[in-house]
């Protein structure tokens, strides 16, 4: 049942919204609430556990994996809460809405569990099955998850980069999909959630969070979000081939984590520098290898509001090469060689990395997130650099490991349009056009715009089942900073071409409001609809900005 066959809403800033345009503006299918949840932890009710020990948490201590949980049989069958944890973060005990899953096991990290699956064209289509329950607050009163006062105790799921059906219901009895719309309160029953994964779904790096529009940013922040990996054919290469696996394969949650008043890092600092980047909810972790070793890095970037400029550092100042063979999990053809590697919000990047050897060992690397131009940055400010982690090489008896040649990475999809002719063939498909804009509110602040409107205010996006379209990004002439915005659709990918005329598959991609403002600036990227239709969004992955509203309805008609 559709949220407008309930009671009348009010809704913040719609007036405003309409005018912003000029025009009016078609009412979304599916209302949400505008409100951002602004304070999360006051909410809570939840006290210190002063019996909770979290010595031995505090920095340098050895990466772990996040809780996992694997599938038996092509499935996972578990239960997940949303509830306010006592977690450790940098030794210290603090109060987070965090994500328990006791099923795949809890430890005190502020990072959710990981839930990996096997796809193989071969076999029957894996499934994930999560029976989710919102513990944020007390389940005897009412809530109204459309207003500024409860909505930051209400949540759902989102799957983010599964190409799986985005149906479902507001009706909680029934068993829902990719769907974003519904308003789970603590109030509410336990909700099932079944994803169905296409068993010729490529292989790859994905991520779960919370959805909910107006507490997405603060119950991410907090560390509401976990891993979600599909293995296939390459994982099994890797590690029958090259011996990529295991410990070898790691997966790297990275998050800013910070308290709700101030935005202060929770991870605080060393040496007089601030630690802004956890990686599975430790604070510069170590991670240990052996000289000449290869190992996998899947990072996936869960922060809100902030870019992340990888790189690996060794002691005289040169960088590691980042084998880069994957972008928001979608393999490439070959491998892109990188000495940085830049992350916005919702961004995966999976690399290959092999440790050098040393004169003398035990010997020292870091992985940082180096200083950044403000024209790349997502605030559109230059950054500082910035340490993520230590990495302490040992020596190794044995032989060098053998980095994998680059034919053996291969891009699942068939592309829409030939990278050679893709200026040509994208001119010929009938065009979306998206425009991002913090517009200026005379009153203060600014309004968080798409296409003029704020959420729920924008056109719903038409599209069928099956066509393919060119899609212009670009930030809005009414945008006066110089902030970015990092464009994400559900369900379905897009691809695009890099001026070396390279081809590749994403579906979180940043527009520049430096080097895109204007539509004669905007970035072009193709996509088809297939195998699903149904309801979603697409938003700015600034989680902040989705919250206050840049956010669109997409419906896909059979």
């Amino acid at each position: 049942m559709k949220l407008s066959s309930f009671k009348t809403f009010t809704y913040l800033m719609a007036t405003p919204a309409l005018l912003l345009s000029g025009c009016a503006h078609m009412e979304p299918s599916v209302k949400q609430p505008v409100a951002t949840a602004k304070a999360v932890r006051p909410l809570l009710g939840a006290r210190l556990d002063p019996t909770l020990d979290c010595s031995g948490t505090g920095l340098y201590q050895e990466l772990m994996d996040p809780p996992a949980l694997s599938a038996q049989n092509l499935q996972i069958n578990t239960q997940l809460s949303a509830r306010p944890a006592n977690k450790c973060v940098n030794g210290k005990n603090v109060v987070l809405q965090s994500y328990i899953d006791t099923n795949a096991g809890v430890d005190s990290r502020a990072v959710g569990p990981t839930y990996s699956l096997d796809v193989d064209p071969n076999l029957p289509n894996p499934r994930l099955n999560i029976l989710f329950t919102n513990e944020l607050g007390d389940k005897n009163r009412q809530y109204d998850c459309h207003s500024s006062q409860d909505v930051g105790l209400c949540s759902n799921l989102h799957a983010h980069g599964f190409h799986v059906s985005p149906k479902g219901s507001m009706d909680p009895s029934v068993v829902q999909s990719d769907y974003v719309f519904i308003a789970i309160s603590p109030a509410t029953q336990p909700v099932s959630y079944q994803y169905d994964i296409p068993n010729f779904h490529p292989p790859g790096t994905h991520w779960l969070h919370s959805h909910l529009h107006g507490s997405t940013a603060p119950q991410v922040k907090n560390g509401m979000a976990g891993a979600l990996i599909l293995k296939g054919a390459l994982e099994k290469t890797l590690a029958n081939d090259y011996g990529i696996s295991g410990d070898k394969d790691k997966i790297m949650v990275l998050q800013q984590m910070s308290t709700d008043t101030d935005n202060t890092p929770l991870c605080g600092s060393n040496n007089g520098n601030t630690i802004t980047t956890s990686i599975n909810g430790q604070c510069l972790p170590i991670i240990t290898v052996k000289a000449g070793d290869i190992q996998r890095w899947r990072f996936i970037d869960a922060g809100i509001s902030a870019s992340i400029n990888l790189a690996v550092i060794q002691p005289n100042g040169s960088k590691l090469d980042l084998n880069e063979f994957a972008r928001d999990g979608i393999t490439m053809n070959g491998t892109q060689v990188q000495k940085n590697i830049l992350l916005q919000p919702g961004y995966r990047s999976d690399v290959l990395v092999q440790f050098p050897t040393c004169t003398t060992y035990p010997c020292e690397l870091f992985l940082i997130d180096d200083a950044s131009q403000a024209r790349m940055s997502l605030m559109g400010v230059a950054e500082p650099s910035n340490q993520i982690a230590k990495i302490i090489i040992e020596e190794n008896t044995g032989p060098a490991m053998t980095m994998p040649p680059p034919q053996i990475f291969t891009n699942p999809y068939p592309f829409i349009c030939d990278p050679a002719d893709f200026k040509n063939c994208s001119d010929r498909l009938a065009t979306q056009k998206v425009w991002f804009a913090n517009v200026t509110n005379p009153s203060g602040g600014t309004f968080k715009t798409v296409n003029d409107g704020v959420y729920p205010n924008t056109v719903t996006k038409q599209l069928t089942l099956n066509d393919s379209n060119t899609w212009k990004l670009w930030v809005g002439d009414k945008q006066t900073s110089a902030a970015n915005h990092p464009f994400h659709i559900h369900v379905n990918p897009f691809q695009l071409v890099d001026q070396n005329g390279f081809s590749y598959w994403k579906d979180t991609l940043l527009v520049s409001g430096a080097d895109n403002k204007g539509e004669s600036n905007a970035l072009t990227v193709v996509s088809r609809y297939e195998n699903f239709d149904g309801e979603f969004v697409l938003h700015c992955h600034n989680l902040d900005h989705e919250d206050q509203g840049m956010m669109m309805n997409v419906i896909i008609n059979p």
